[in-house]
């Protein structure tokens, strides 16, 4: 789904053009266009030289030009004077399967001056089974894992950096650590969406027993086995959430950290923007207004130069504090290495000093 805002210049077509290779499968272009045409808009009556161009870039998308269920403008002009204006397209694939026509809502258009368009989506059910390579929490393998990292990081030499020659050796070394680490630890796993994270290899054995023996006994200890084990993830989780990293907003994904309103310091002409109107008209006087407006830079001679100060280097504490407020659930990326491992390799000081003196090696070496 491409949405798109093209301006006078028609830089858009332009960026498209060059990108159409390397845009597959896409079912929807649409935005402003910011272009004028007598094949939309019948209240225009001349033909643009851009048209041709959009009409290019959508076929090679395999899409065309989509009409409303009911036609009218998409922009309302701001001066009387001036005629409202069709620029605001959809392009879809050709005979809209899985799309409703789309509907110019003017009702909610203001503050704006652009009508939203509205279109529905048919989404059908589509198979989520993803296979990926992974090492299951709490399992024998990730202790065997992180052991085997903080052997293989305790054996690096990290003694003799003095080039970033020898510095790119070292991090290409530590680099194959984790990388050999995880592939001989991590295991190919199979997920659907009928994977419970819960679930563990009692919950399997309980209900192959049941399944070999269909003994309603069996089906007891099975459903008395899954509470069990529901039962004490989600004391763990609450457990974790609660005392370790210390973010208890997690544990409901309702529950965010209180955010102050983005208008709330914004000022305009010394009055303070408390409405959507007032906003909106402070960001359109302000940066609209403001375009291709010429900037006197002189004022910057007048700032006095700060003096240069040298990056002071990591301490071990403060590297061990700031990977303590690191969320332990996130996502790790493609080392495989996520906070909660490096969290356990950190508390071994062999490991936490030979990282602490990579980071400070850059630092001396300005890599």
């Amino acid at each position: 789904m491409i949405n798109i805002y093209s301006d006078s210049n028609q830089t858009t077509l332009q960026v498209l053009r060059q990108s159409m290779t390397n845009m597959d499968n896409t079912i929807i272009l649409t935005g402003d266009f910011n272009i004028r045409d007598s094949d939309w808009d019948p209240s225009f009556r001349h033909h643009s030289s851009h048209t041709d161009d959009l009409i290019t870039i959508a076929d090679s998308l395999g899409l065309e030009l989509s009409p409303p269920s009911k036609s009218g403008p998409t922009r309302f002009a701001d001066n009387p004077c001036d005629t409202n204006s069709v620029i605001d397209l959809i392009f879809l694939p050709p005979g809209n399967t899985g799309f409703s026509r789309y509907m110019l809502y003017s009702k909610i258009c203001k503050p704006s001056d652009h009508v939203p368009l509205i279109i529905e989506i048919g989404i059908g059910e589509i198979n989520t089974d993803i296979n990926i390579w992974s090492i299951k929490k709490n399992s024998k393998e990730e202790k065997e894992f992180i052991s085997s990292l903080v052997r293989g990081i305790q054996s690096l030499n990290t003694s003799a950096i003095g080039s970033k020659a020898n510095l790119e050796t070292l991090v290409q070394q530590l680099a194959d650590v984790f990388e050999n680490t995880w592939s001989t630890y991590s295991k190919w796993k199979h997920i659907t969406k009928h994977f419970k994270e819960w679930w563990n290899q009692d919950c399997t054995n309980c209900l192959n027993k049941y399944c070999e023996s269909g003994n309603l006994q069996q089906w007891k200890e099975f459903k008395l086995v899954v509470c069990t084990v529901k039962r004490k993830f989600f004391d763990d989780k609450i457990h974790e959430i609660a005392s370790s990293n210390k973010r208890p907003w997690d544990l409901m994904s309702w529950v965010r950290k209180k955010s102050l309103p983005a208008i709330e310091s914004i000022l305009y002409k010394n009055c303070p923007c408390n409405t959507l109107p007032d906003l909106w008209n402070a960001l359109y006087k302000s940066y609209n207004l403001a375009e291709n407006r010429l900037v006197n830079t002189r004022f910057l001679n007048e700032l006095p130069q700060a003096d240069s100060i040298e990056w002071p280097p990591f301490s071990s504490q403060e590297f061990r504090d700031t990977i303590a407020k690191c969320s332990s659930s996130s996502t790790p990326g493609p080392d495989h290495v996520s906070w909660r491992y490096l969290k356990a390799l950190i508390s071994h000081n062999t490991c936490l000093d030979r990282l602490v003196h990579i980071a400070n090696t850059c630092i001396i070496l300005e890599y």
